[in-house]
């Protein structure tokens, strides 16, 4: 083994040594084989540390590089998704303070279209006397006595006007102490004035339905004879008949 190795040293030192001369040198050769072996591994060394060390900058630096650049995207990316939320929040926040202020406003308007009706109807129970009550009703009765229904433009607001009282005490008055509305009033005092008119003036059971409907202020000859039905039981013609054979009976 000793041999092969001077045989080995010899070809790479590039001399002339013989193997009996390496053989009887053997001691200096074990020497020399001794600092090539610390040479060696000085060179291992310095190559298993210096090439590693030179790759680990490198890729500590690229390492850095990566960092830096996800966390510049990172930041972008957290900074467009919080601009994204803020935005969208402030939208929903402006619609819901436009949303509840709409609310208020409805809510409003309905208590005070309520508070308006309330006090309607507390200013008639408290201001409606007796004695107005009374004075309408003259009014009223005055009205029928001068035949006032048979004017087609009969209305709640005019009369209202024309005797001076408010609509709705008049309105009031009416439906209290008629038991029915302004207009089922007038159009009974019409059909009362042309039965009256039928049964003592013989002469109306030969005008037309339309002359009758005409003549006690109804402007719709169907009007006329539907409230005339509702009054009297019977349409126009059949009371206009049992008038006759009354009279042709007596």
């Amino acid at each position: 083994m000793s041999v092969l190795l001077v045989w080995f040293l010899s070809i790479f030192s590039g001399g002339s040594m013989n193997l009996e001369c390496s053989v009887s040198n053997l001691s200096d050769v074990s020497n020399y084989i001794q600092v090539s072996k610390r040479k060696l591994l000085t060179s291992e060394e310095e190559i298993m540390l210096g090439v590693p060390s030179n790759l680990n900058i490198s890729l500590i630096n690229e390492r850095d590089e990566s960092d830096s650049t996800l966390f510049k995207v990172l930041v972008a990316f957290y900074s467009i998704a919080l601009l994204i939320v803020g935005s969208v929040a402030l939208f929903y926040f402006k619609r819901s303070k436009e949303l509840k202020r709409v609310i208020s406003e409805l809510f409003d308007s309905d208590t005070s279209e309520v508070a308006v009706v309330q006090e309607e109807v507390v200013d008639e129970k408290r201001y409606i006397t007796q004695e107005k009550e009374d004075a309408i009703l003259s009014k009223l009765t005055d009205f029928e006595k001068e035949k006032g229904f048979l004017d087609k433009g009969v209305s709640l607001n005019a009369l209202a006007s024309n005797i001076g009282v408010n609509h709705r005490y008049l309105s009031y008055v009416v439906n209290k102490n008629k038991k029915c509305d302004f207009a089922s009033y007038v159009n009974e005092l019409r059909i009362g004035y042309i039965v009256d008119c039928l049964k003592t003036d013989s002469k109306y059971a030969k005008y037309k339905i339309s002359y009758l409907a005409d003549k006690c202020g109804f402007a719709s000859h169907s009007r006329f004879t539907v409230t005339f039905k509702k009054v009297t039981g019977d349409s126009p013609s059949n009371f206009i008949n049992k008038l006759k054979r009354k009279k042709e009976a007596a």
